[in-house]
């Protein structure tokens, strides 16, 4: 069955990807990996640039499952559209990196975070 895992370019995103391989290879993949850019923001640290995908995918790159990377543009909610790439897929489970932060950027993960544990259609392991 399907994984997919949000992902973006820090510690926590990396290791997201790392457990998301690891339960992908458990159920028999595919992976799916998924960066969301927001349409019209231009430093978000979430956004991966080509070095960063390029690492992920030489992270991937021996995985035993069928493993593809996309990069998600939106104007619309993050949670959105991993929810649509969960349905869409069918994938049995989301895998989602939490960062602990103090400022509004950790409350604004944990409302997409927390619209992803009540809404996806499929389980959620939250790395």
């Amino acid at each position: 069955m399907a994984v997919v895992v949000g992902f973006i370019p820090t510690d926590v995103g990396f290791k997201a990807l790392a457990a998301a391989r690891e339960q992908a290879e458990l159920r028999g993949g595919p992976l799916i990996v998924v960066n969301v850019v927001r349409e019209g923001v231009t430093e978000d640290p979430r956004h991966a640039d080509d070095q960063q995908l390029e690492i992920a995918r030489d992270q991937l790159r021996q995985a035993p499952v069928r493993v593809e990377i996309r990069q998600e543009r939106t104007e619309e909610d993050i949670a959105e559209v991993l929810l649509t790439v969960v349905e869409e897929e069918k994938a049995e489970l989301l895998v989602l990196g939490i960062r602990r932060q103090k400022d509004l950027a950790r409350h604004l993960l944990g409302l997409t975070v927390q619209k992803l544990l009540l809404s996806a259609p499929s389980e959620v392991l939250v790395v």
